[in-house]
């Protein structure tokens, strides 16, 4: 599938890269002439490539289709009964977080709590802020907020977080007043913004990211910090999947900045093809091995477990 993609991307660049030559008059269809007019080998070779960017096209098209199809066969009620907790990062697309929540939903399970990150979260200069905001809702919780000692800001963050957005019963649990008042707080520091009612705190969590963002150094930076939540909201759960497009399982990705983490690598699983229907698929199948205690990696090849959960790469 990778392979595919990357074909339709380098046709699309082919493409903008002849416009913008045509539109400066000196691109690649320029003449030496003085008309400026495209060659006739120039003119066939733009026709042929249009031509099998449609075909292409067409292809994508066909596959996302037969995801769709046949997506009901291959998740059956695999999450019956089970709340799912969608919490999406800065950048996630919203048409691949509604299309994850009807596969969520065709397998059986209930998106019962809905959430924002905040790029404030993400943002690594406010390490300082994020660790003396969860010290601070830590005491005041109290008792009802279990926070290993020795924890860093952001695995304390990450404690809270799942004190408020996840459960580790299979239908879920009502949020209760200490998460109400942690969803509170987060909302007043615009670190974390419920997107809908919080039903039930969910029992398993898909976790949405975008295409890689901000500078090299933010890039890890926020890697490195979704990495510490992640793998809170996965332990204090059934069971997290953290899924992405194509994009985000390059290095500086959020999803592949997660797989080369090993600790978050080992506890959460990824998806890195959610901007296909196909994606989606695996990531509800992920999501069902990790309610049944399996973790893994998969996608295009950038993905150490193969396509979908049972069929490693090899």
């Amino acid at each position: 599938m990778i392979t595919f993609r990357y074909h339709v991307v380098s046709l699309v660049a082919v493409l903008i890269a002849l416009a913008v030559g045509i539109a400066l008059g000196g691109g690649p269809l320029q003449r030496s002439g003085d008309d400026g007019s495209a060659t006739d080998d120039e003119s066939q070779t733009l026709v042929s490539t249009q031509a099998e960017l449609d075909l292409l096209l067409d292809s994508a098209a066909f596959a996302d289709a037969y995801a769709d199809q046949t997506a009901d066969a291959l998740l059956r009620d695999g999450l019956d009964g089970r709340a799912v907790t969608l919490l999406t990062l800065p950048g996630a697309d919203d048409a691949h977080v509604s299309r994850l929540a009807d596969m969520i939903g065709r397998a059986g399970g209930s998106v019962t709590a809905r959430a924002a990150v905040g790029e404030k979260m993400l943002d690594v200069s406010n390490r300082q802020l994020v660790s003396e905001l969860a010290t601070q809702m830590a005491d005041s919780a109290g008792k009802d907020v279990d926070i290993p000692a020795g924890v860093t800001g952001y695995e304390q963050m990450g404690e809270l977080l799942a004190q408020a957005l996840v459960s580790g019963k299979a239908g879920g649990e009502p949020l209760d007043a200490a998460g109400e008042s942690i969803l509170a707080g987060l909302d007043t520091a615009e670190l974390l913004a419920v997107t809908g009612n919080v039903d039930d705190r969910g029992s398993l969590v898909v976790v949405v990211a975008g295409k890689p963002f901000g500078s090299p150094d933010e890039r890890e930076g926020a890697g490195s910090i979704l990495s510490a939540l992640t793998a809170v909201l996965d332990r204090r759960s059934d069971g997290l999947v953290l899924a992405g497009p194509v994009a985000s399982s390059a290095e500086d990705g959020l999803v592949g900045t997660v797989r080369a983490d090993p600790t978050a690598a080992n506890e959460v699983s990824t998806v890195d093809a959610v901007d296909r229907t196909a994606g989606a698929v695996v990531t509800v199948l992920a999501l069902q091995a990790e309610a049944a205690g399996r973790s893994g990696h998969y996608g295009t090849g950038a993905a150490g477990d193969g396509a979908v959960p049972g069929a490693r790469a090899g």
